[in-house]
């Protein structure tokens, strides 16, 4: 048991010429998760949050059966969460989606970018964007009535 225990705390912070600084990042903390479970005795936990809803794991099974869906859902994963009721057997747990079902057509007049809702808060951002440029280029101006 001590050789694995070495084994991880030297895969923990090894670093490789021949891989992305991303997946290098990923593997030293996987590494110093499974060495937190393995020396300190420590249970891992993650948490999942989405619109209605939390999802939390507590054991390596539930986190890796969780990663595995994450990769083959890719961008659909939180909505296929929300919905399917597949994977509510599989994480064993209940979910409830905010409110009802939305047609097609209010889903596209609602979440879309182009509806009214993501028009106002886009405009809203652009104007907070020029309002902090005025202020940190104010003292370019000369009378400073700008702002």
């Amino acid at each position: 048991m001590d050789e694995v225990k070495q084994r991880i705390a030297e895969l923990s912070v090894e670093s490789s010429h021949h891989m992305s600084k991303q997946a290098k990042k990923q593997q030293r903390a996987t590494f110093r998760d499974f060495m937190n479970t393995i020396v300190d005795d420590e249970t891992p936990e993650e948490v999942v949050n989405w619109r209605g809803g939390k999802l939390t794991l507590r054991s390596w099974k539930e986190i890796i059966r969780l990663n595995f869906v994450r990769h083959c859902l890719q961008g659909g994963f939180q909505i296929q969460l929300m919905y399917n009721e597949t994977l509510h057997g599989v994480f064993g747990a209940t979910f409830h989606a905010s409110g009802t079902s939305l047609s097609q057509l209010e889903k596209r007049l609602y979440m879309s970018k182009t509806s009214e809702a993501a028009k106002a808060a886009d405009k809203a951002m652009t104007k907070q964007r020029r309002t902090r440029t005025n202020v940190k280029n104010h003292f370019l101006t000369a009378d400073g009535d700008d702002i």
